[in-house]
């Protein structure tokens, strides 16, 4: 059955040949058309046969043609994806690869939403599969953008809170602090996310303590109370001030209190440990100094 279908498969690809090659009283782009739709077909027959590598090829090779006719830039985007998803399983650079190209007819065409989720794809391709943070920072803050200009604030501020924790672990604390207090200052008004800002101010408040500004650190936490009148009452604010009294005076064991006490009640997250942790290790350098 494997077998046949990929016998399928090449013939359709022959067939598709063949009719670039021909002429046609109809014009040049409904051949190119016709012969991407015979390449899609062929495509799905490779992956039914899970021939990824030929499927993703054909599904290329279709969206080439849709940009040749002309007036299928959605199939032409369409069908790079498709591709991007077959290449996924083996290759993830050939995957953004093609989600760039489906972005550029996306963005032609004025698909600003479709454009903003291939970044957010590729974005966790250079994340999760490329262990490139560089890329996915750059293309998790392409995708945010894009999400803004569509007027699709949720999608985009999931995206800038990605921005954020990258610039961290990038040590780009300024970058990081501007998109927690932004996605912050966005919810903070909003009855169904009022109650993450607590969470956003957290993570600002641990990147301006990395930046080894305490005045600023203490201003921006009295900013944030201002903020949200709440905010001084949550645990959150406590281990902020807790931490910032630890580092004006240089004791570690305090400061390894502060964060038990909080980790009790409250876990925290892998992120937030090692942010925590940089922290402790500039309190313990400046001990020995």
């Amino acid at each position: 059955m494997v077998a046949g279908t990929e016998q399928q498969a090449r013939e359709l690809v022959s067939q598709a040949q063949k009719k670039l090659n021909s002429w046609t009283f109809f014009g040049p782009s409904n051949k190119f058309e016709d012969a991407a739709e015979l390449y899609e077909k062929a495509a799905n027959l490779y992956k039914l046969s899970q021939q990824w590598s030929q499927a993703g090829d054909a599904f290329i090779e279709a969206a080439k043609l849709y940009q040749k006719a002309g007036s299928a830039k959605f199939d032409g985007s369409r069908a790079y994806e498709s591709a991007a998803k077959c290449y996924k399983r083996f290759d993830p650079s050939a995957a953004v690869r093609a989600l760039k190209e489906a972005i550029v007819l996306d963005q032609e065409s004025g698909g600003f939403r479709q454009a903003a989720r291939h970044y957010q794809e590729a974005a966790e391709l250079y994340e999760n599969e490329l262990n490139d943070p560089r890329g996915a920072y750059d293309a998790y803050g392409q995708a945010a953008e894009l999400f803004s200009a569509d007027e699709s604030p949720a999608m985009a501020n999931k995206c800038y809170l990605k921005v954020a924790q990258i610039a961290a672990d990038l040590e780009m604390y300024e970058e990081a602090i501007e998109k927690f207090e932004r996605v912050a200052a966005s919810a903070v008004d909003d009855p169904l996310l009022k109650w993450s800002v607590k969470d956003y101010f957290l993570k600002a408040g641990l990147c301006h303590l990395c930046s080894e500004d305490m005045v600023r650190a203490q201003q921006a936490l009295n900013s944030y109370c201002g903020m949200d009148m709440s905010f001084e009452q949550t645990r959150e604010y406590q281990l902020l001030k807790g931490v910032l009294g630890c580092i004006d005076s240089g004791d570690v064991e305090q400061f390894t209190q502060v964060v038990y006490d909080y980790d009790k009640l409250t876990r925290l997250d892998p992120w937030k440990t090692a942010v925590l942790l940089k922290i402790k290790k500039s309190i313990e350098q400046e001990d020995l100094r």
